[in-house]
Formats: structure tokens, C-alpha cells, sequence
């Protein structure tokens, strides 16, 4: 990374951490887990970033973790790896302001506190399984979240196409 260069700011909700830590691959795919390790192998190597709010640790450690998991979360933040924030009152209105805008949301569905209180978080440092609550994925790019984009972590693939007509080139011309 040259001087000019700045690191991508990544959002971890706690989800994140927990597929990280647990290496949920029957759950979320061996492509995100991997995606998730690659940010990771990022965030050390200082090209990536990754921030989330104060309360994943409370998400995080409330979860089922041997102890090698729950000396790698609490390691991740030591010297600033990862970047906890505060929910400070801006954050406190902002995640207010996302729960009000989905109350009358035509689906019934709410926004739980912990969820806005991510998208907040996410939101201005700019970086639910329950039936009743909107799932976050499905949040992406919503105009009620300011445009945040919501995804699940993914490595960019090289061009499948561009490869096959590379080799078929290669195959060609010998």
C-alpha cells in the first residue's frame, strides 16, 4: 500500500464474527468464510479496516465460544486490529432514526435495536432471525439506511470467460 493509499473500511456485525471465530461453513457457504478470512488477512496486513460497535462484544461473548475463539475475538482488538465504537448519542439517534423509519414498513416487520444500533454504527463511521424483524441482507442499499450497502463478504472471482477464451487463445496458437 503506497503513502497515497487508504485501507477499506470494512463493518463487522457480530454475525461476522461469529461465522469468523466458528468457521461456519455448513451455515454460510465455504466462499464467505473464506471471504471472511481474507479480510481478515487484510485487517493484518493493515490494507483492511475492520470496525464494528461496542456491542458485539456483548453478541459476541454471550455466544457459545471455547476458549481459543474467545482469546482470538478479545486478541482482535487489541492494538486497534479492529476498531470498536461507542454507542454515543449519535449513534443512539441515528439507530433510533432506522427503527422509526421501518415501523410502518408494509411487511410488518421491525428493526431490531441491536440491528440498528450496527447499521448506525456502520452508517457514521461509514464503513434477524426472528420472523418479526427484517433481516439485514435484504437491507442493501435501502433508502431508509441512507444507501448503506449490506452483503455478505465475498472474494472477487476472476473473470470465468476471460480465462476460458485466454487458454483457448493459448490452445490455438500451439
Amino acid at each position: 500500500m503506497s503513502g497515497t493509499d487508504r485501507p477499506k473500511i470494512i463493518y463487522w456485525d457480530a454475525c461476522v464474527y461469529l461465522a469468523w471465530l466458528k468457521a461456519e461453513e455448513a451455515a454460510h457457504g465455504k466462499d464467505c468464510i473464506d471471504a471472511i478470512r481474507q479480510i481478515a488477512k487484510e485487517n493484518f496486513e493493515r490494507t483492511a479496516v475492520i470496525i464494528t460497535s461496542t456491542i458485539t462484544f456483548v453478541e459476541v461473548l454471550s455466544a457459545s465460544l471455547d476458549d481459543d475463539q474467545e482469546r482470538q475475538f478479545r486478541r482482535s482488538f487489541r492494538n486497534q486490529d479492529h476498531i470498536a465504537r461507542d454507542v454515543d448519542p449519535p449513534v443512539a439517534m441515528k439507530a433510533r432514526d432506522f427503527r422509526q423509519r421501518f415501523l410502518q414498513h408494509e411487511s410488518g416487520k421491525k428493526l431490531a435495536t441491536p440491528d440498528a444500533i450496527h447499521l448506525a454504527t456502520a452508517s457514521i463511521d461509514n464503513g434477524g432471525h426472528e420472523k418479526k424483524y427484517l433481516g439485514l441482507l435484504g437491507l442493501d442499499g435501502d433508502e431508509r439506511l441512507d444507501g448503506l450497502k449490506i452483503c455478505k463478504p465475498s472474494v472477487p472471482q476472476p473473470d470465468l470467460f476471460l480465462s476460458f477464451q485466454a487458454k483457448r487463445a493459448i490452445t490455438l496458437e500451439d
